[in-house]
């Protein structure tokens, strides 16, 4: 799906870029970037992550909340400051679900309306190979001792504000009283908290 889109916006001749703000040291950094690329336009992923960088962005851009930025970053006096800026300047502003949306029209209610909302439902598109078995791998990689084991997976990053480690017990209590055949497998980086993660280590591995 996201080869096909990119596709399509080649063949318009409209280029991307994906970039992370921590790739870019400093503002002047960012806008030699925008300058030398002549970036026409900025979609950016979570209002404080990219806020350094777009609160006096000479380019429009649009912003995707994250649910960080409405459940956490938000109850931060200078992180809400910032996102604030960001909001405001933003040409559009992009929410996962209706909740989501009026969570963010609650917290900038005078700054920000309805029409630069937009909600798009988050979806992805996958190609399971037929020549690969996912169970036959994970059973000879771990060990399993069972012949057709359930896999379940869990895309997440390992960090405490996303706590896979609270789905981690309710499985394993799962997997011991009721479903032995039942496997999680959780796919995805460790974020900055090394001492949650080596919690999460240390849980798992047992």
């Amino acid at each position: 799906m996201f080869f096909a889109f990119r596709k399509q916006l080649r063949g318009r001749r409209i280029f991307g870029f994906i970039k992370d703000p921590i790739d870019f040291q400093n503002l002047d950094d960012f806008y030699s970037f925008l300058d030398l690329y002549q970036v026409a336009a900025i979609l950016a992923v979570h209002a404080y992550h990219c806020g350094r960088l777009l609160q006096d962005c000479p380019v429009p851009y649009a912003v995707v909340f994250g649910g960080t930025d409405l459940n956490v970053n938000s109850r931060n006096a200078d992180h809400l400051m910032m996102m604030t800026d960001v909001v405001i300047n933003a040409s559009v502003l992009v929410a996962f679900t209706e909740s989501m949306a009026k969570h963010a029209l609650t917290l900038w209610a005078d700054d920000i309306s309805e029409e630069k909302m937009q909600i798009i439902s988050p979806g992805i598109g996958v190609m399971p190979s037929t020549s690969f078995s996912s169970s036959f791998h994970l059973k000879h990689l771990f060990s399993l001792d069972c012949e057709e084991p359930e896999i379940y997976t869990l895309a997440s990053a390992i960090r405490p504000v996303k706590d896979p480690l609270f789905l981690v017990q309710a499985f394993s209590g799962w997997h011991c009283a009721e479903n032995s055949k039942a496997y999680l497998v959780i796919v995805g980086p460790p974020l900055k908290d090394e001492a949650y993660y080596s919690s999460f280590q240390d849980i798992t591995l047992r």
